[in-house]
């Protein structure tokens, strides 16, 4: 990109012989040509940008701690993870030689899934005996992946809260957790059931109630918090008092609106600065 002298009147094109720092045309000085103006250009615009960072930051900070009830929503936020350690449904195998029983819950499945082998599902899948039972165990996979990023989505933008969308995130999330919740209980039930007719009696599994109406409970509750949260008018905002060019916020969006810049502003601060001064003078 060529580079011009800074001084409009001139506009000379310098080259890369020109190294010394004024313009050799007119002997502008090219680094500190209008140094001052262009500093406090720069200094707006940090302060401007500033300003709305921090309005975005004071919604965030009141999402998460603004009152009582936004720290109860934030510490329940945690409360559906603590409930997949809950034991959560069971399976018995019985085949010759292997009778084993275990507790379903959030390691036990994550240990299973880490162990699972996905050729040998897709091989079920495509076997017509074992494709009905084995698409069910497939969905509780499903309704599990579901919990666990309805958990994660909520735990990681609960600082967006108080955002705009905040409320429909919080719906979202709910309807996730809930159908993942009741996509995993009725899977793990449908796949023993379907699984009895092709292997009888070499597998059985069931939902322990309690566990999972722990999880499900979780999510009702979180969501009840966020809607009494919306019909009280949602969390207040205490916003930080911020300044561009000393002007309050506030004052500089209201006479920009009007058409009135900051260099406008700062020569009628600086004139009734002048004239107060002025005024104090005695005769």
């Amino acid at each position: 990109m060529a580079t011009y002298c800074p001084n409009p009147s001139c506009g000379y094109k310098l080259k890369l012989t020109d190294w010394k720092p004024n313009c050799p045309k007119c002997g502008t000085n090219i680094l500190y040509y209008k140094m001052e103006e262009r500093l406090l250009e720069e200094a707006d615009r940090v302060e401007t940008a500033n300003a709305a960072f921090q309005k975005k930051a004071d919604r965030a900070k009141a999402a998460v701690i603004g009152s009582n009830w936004a720290i109860a929503r934030l510490v329940l936020l945690v409360l559906p993870l603590v409930t997949l350690f809950f034991p959560l449904g069971r399976v018995e195998m019985r085949i010759p030689f292997v009778e084993k029983a275990e507790n379903l819950n959030a390691i036990s499945i994550v240990m299973a899934l880490t162990r699972l082998d996905f050729d040998a599902l897709m091989g079920a899948l495509g076997n017509a005996a074992l494709k009905g039972a084995f698409l069910w165990y497939a969905l509780a996979i499903v309704g599990f992946a579901l919990v666990i990023l309805a958990i994660l989505a909520g735990l990681v933008t609960c600082w967006l809260a108080r955002s705009p969308g905040g409320f429909k995130r919080a719906v979202a999330f709910f309807v996730m957790g809930m159908g993942g919740t009741a996509l995993g209980a009725a899977s793990l039930l449908q796949f023993g059931t379907k699984l009895s007719p092709v292997m009888p009696g070499a597998l059985t599994t069931g939902i322990t109630w309690y566990g999972t109406g722990a999880v499900a409970f979780s999510f009702l509750l979180i969501f009840a918090v966020n809607i009494y949260i919306k019909a009280t008018g949602d969390i207040p905002v205490a916003h930080k008092q911020c300044y561009i060019s000393g002007f309050p916020e506030e004052e500089v969006y209201a006479n920009l609106e009007k058409g009135i810049t900051l260099e406008d502003m700062r020569r009628a601060r600086d004139e009734a600065a002048a004239k107060e001064k002025e005024e104090l003078v005695p005769a």
